[in-house]
C-alpha cells in the first residue's frame, strides 16, 4: 500500500516527512524486530514478546492503509477527526485511531474504505485481498483483542493468561503418553521423594489459544 503514496524512498528520510507521518516504516521495524527475535532468540518464552512485536506490526499496518487512503483520495473522517487526529467508525460510532487496538475493528475499517474505493487505486498493481486474511485478522484479534496479552502477565482473562507460558502442570502418567515426542518435565518432590507436582518445560499453549 505504500506504493499509492509515491514516496520510494521511505526508508531514507525522517519519519515525520512519510505520507502516512511515519506508521508505515514503524509497522517495519516492529516486524523486522520480530524476525530477528525468531531467528536469534533462546529464552524459553520468547514466544510472548515475538507475537508481540507481529501482532504490532500488523495493527500498525492496518493503520497506515488506513490512514493513506483517507490522505490520498481526500476521504473525510466523521465526528470531530480529521488527518491531524485520525479515527476510525466502529459500528457506529467513531474513536480516536490511537486509541483503537482491536484488529478485527481495523480491519473492518479499512476493508469499508477499500472497497469503496478501490477502483481509484492505480490498475498497474494487483489489489486482491487474499480470502483468509479477515479469519486470519479475526484469529488473533480474538486471542488478543485489547493488545495486552503478550504484554503483560496479567491481562484481564485469566484462562488466556495461563497458555502465555510454555511451562505447564501435567500429569506424569500422561506426559509419556506420546512416543513420538520427547517430554521435557520438573518434578517436584517432597522429603519422602514422593511426587508433589510435574511440569512440561515446553507445551503448546498458545496454539490452543
Amino acid at each position: 500500500m505504500l506504493g499509492v503514496t509515491g514516496h520510494v524512498n521511505f526508508l531514507i528520510t525522517p519519519p515525520s516527512s512519510h505520507f502516512d507521518g511515519g506508521i508505515g516504516i514503524t509497522a517495519c521495524n516492529f516486524k523486522n524486530a520480530a524476525e530477528t527475535l525468531k531467528e536469534h532468540g533462546s529464552s524459553l518464552d520468547e514466544v510472548l514478546p515475538l507475537c508481540y512485536l507481529y501482532r504490532h506490526a500488523v495493527e500498525l499496518f492496518l493503520k497506515s492503509v488506513t490512514f493513506i487512503l483517507h490522505k490520498k483520495y481526500a476521504i473525510e473522517f466523521g465526528g470531530e477527526f480529521s488527518l491531524d487526529r485520525p479515527g476510525i467508525k466502529v459500528r457506529d460510532r467513531w474513536v480516536a485511531m490511537e486509541n483503537t487496538h482491536n484488529l478485527s475493528d481495523l480491519y473492518v475499517y479499512f476493508e469499508s474504505l477499500f472497497c469503496q474505493w478501490k477502483t481509484l487505486l492505480p490498475s498497474t498493481t494487483r489489489w486482491d485481498l487474499p480470502r483468509d486474511i479477515k479469519q486470519k485478522i479475526n484469529l488473533v484479534s480474538g486471542t488478543d483483542p485489547k493488545s495486552t496479552l503478550f504484554r503483560y502477565p496479567k491481562s484481564g482473562s485469566e484462562e488466556q493468561d495461563k497458555k502465555k507460558t510454555k511451562i505447564q502442570k501435567t500429569d506424569l502418567d500422561k506426559a509419556f503418553a506420546n512416543p513420538d515426542k520427547p517430554a521435557k518435565l520438573v518434578v517436584m518432590l517432597d522429603e519422602n521423594d514422593n511426587l508433589i507436582e510435574s511440569y512440561d518445560l515446553d507445551a503448546d499453549t498458545l496454539g490452543k489459544a
